[in-house]
């Protein structure tokens, strides 16, 4: 497999627990800290069980401890963006503003990894952007509050952070690295939100746990996904955008299974514009 098929099954991945994660904080008022802790210990304690089957082999020496840190770290906060936003934002607010990691991606890798970007790369990320655009409704505006700043917040850390994990999995087992890290955000969120266990009886009901272990399995799925990506040669700014179309095959996927058939039209333009892009971002 080369790192566009993977990249790209990680677009599916990433575009069913996006789904998902919205079901899941849809309407809820419980502490975003706690849902990420969880999130965070439950995609490592997987990723875990994929690395003892494998038999995946990890050394924190063999890459620069600092930066596994600091992966951990800016993915923990990420997340606290993510679920903070969720609760606050209308999907179609969150769908644009977050489209701006890969922008916070490209930046940081041709600054930090020394990535070239030629102009045909830059048409490509230029129409998935505007595909992105294109499949949301602005006829009501913007409005600049909370939840707008915490999806920029989420959008800046995603962005470093994909970066931060380019270099990592240069030298580190990706299923063993996806594990640590997970793990690591978990106790970074909690060292920072100790009071966030204090909810841990609504994480054990059937219904939420109904929800939440599907939205894990496709978290990891498509994280390892992207980190092997990252591995067979993928250029993070490629993949960083290339896996920004999630948003539209979001969509699309809501429009098969939800029977969300508002602006139908605009939807599949948008589809084929991101084909497109892909293409050129090879």
């Amino acid at each position: 497999m080369n790192w566009l098929f993977l990249t790209i099954l990680s677009v599916f991945g990433a575009s069913v627990a996006s789904t998902l994660q919205r079901v899941l904080m849809k309407g809820d008022k419980s502490n975003p800290y706690s849902y990420a802790v969880v999130f965070h210990l439950l995609l490592g304690f997987l990723n875990l069980c994929f690395a003892l089957l494998y038999g995946s082999h990890f050394s924190l020496f063999s890459g620069n401890i600092f930066f596994l840190l600091l992966a951990s770290l800016l993915w923990g906060v990420c997340s606290i963006f993510l679920f903070k936003a969720l609760q606050l934002l209308e999907s179609s607010e969150a769908t644009i503003l977050s489209s701006l990691k890969v922008v916070f991606t490209i930046i940081a890798a041709i600054i930090f990894l020394q990535e070239t970007f030629n102009i045909q790369k830059i048409l490509g990320t230029v129409i998935i952007l505007a595909a992105t655009l294109l499949v949301v409704n602005l006829k009501n505006g913007f409005k600049f509050n909370k939840g707008v700043v915490y999806t920029l917040l989420m959008a800046l850390f995603a962005g470093l952070a994909i970066v931060v994990d380019s270099a990592n999995v240069q030298h580190y087992n990706v299923i063993a690295y996806n594990t640590i890290t997970n793990c690591l955000s978990g106790f970074v969120i909690l060292a920072f939100a100790p009071r966030s266990l204090g909810q841990w009886r609504h994480f054990i009901k059937p219904n939420f746990l109904a929800k939440m272990l599907p939205l894990a399995v496709f978290s990891v799925t498509q994280g390892l996904m992207y980190l092997t990506a990252l591995t067979y040669g993928g250029n993070t700014a490629q993949v960083g955008t290339i896996r920004q179309s999630s948003v539209i095959v979001t969509v699309l996927l809501a429009v098969i299974f939800l029977k969300e058939r508002n602006s139908l039209g605009r939807k599949l333009i948008a589809a084929i514009l991101v084909t497109i892009g892909v293409i050129l971002l090879r």
